[in-house]
């Protein structure tokens, strides 16, 4: 019961003896992988931060719109969760150390995916005016 395989790669030839080597020479037969070269897509990620939230929907908005214009596709808005940042603060500063007030800071977020953007895409969205309570940060 004892079959040998051979395979030679890169110029080196492997022989195995003994009953795994009919095992070996099934799977490598039956297991052919063909790698096809695909063309890279680019996308374009933009996170969007704020603190009010009609200024980040008009913000998504014009984005959307400046892709749409020049034909990529825009995946989003995407919300992301939340972050709230809380502040206790003492009423007063002398006595009084049970009587506190809390405060929050909520920024919110969305994302925006550009598939296959061009070179009209990035133009436009250079010249989008967005509020200034909208922080941006586009990954390539």
């Amino acid at each position: 019961m004892s079959a040998i395989f051979s395979s030679s790669m890169m110029g080196r030839s492997l022989t195995l003896n003994g009953p795994q080597a009919s095992r070996n020479a099934a799977r490598a037969s039956s297991s052919r992988v063909v790698c096809q070269a695909s063309p890279a897509i680019q996308n374009i990620r933009i996170k969007l931060r704020s603190y009010k939230v009609p200024e980040l929907i008009e913000s998504c908005e014009k984005i959307c719109a400046a892709a749409a214009a020049s034909n990529a596709t825009a995946v989003g808005p995407i919300a992301l969760p939340t972050r709230r940042k809380i502040f206790c603060v003492l009423r007063s500063p002398h006595v009084n150390k049970d009587s506190r007030e809390h405060f929050e800071i909520r920024t919110h977020q969305r994302l925006i995916d550009l598939k296959n953007p061009s070179a009209q895409t990035i133009d436009s969205l250079m010249q989008i005016d967005l509020p200034a309570g909208v922080d941006i940060e586009v990954k390539l």
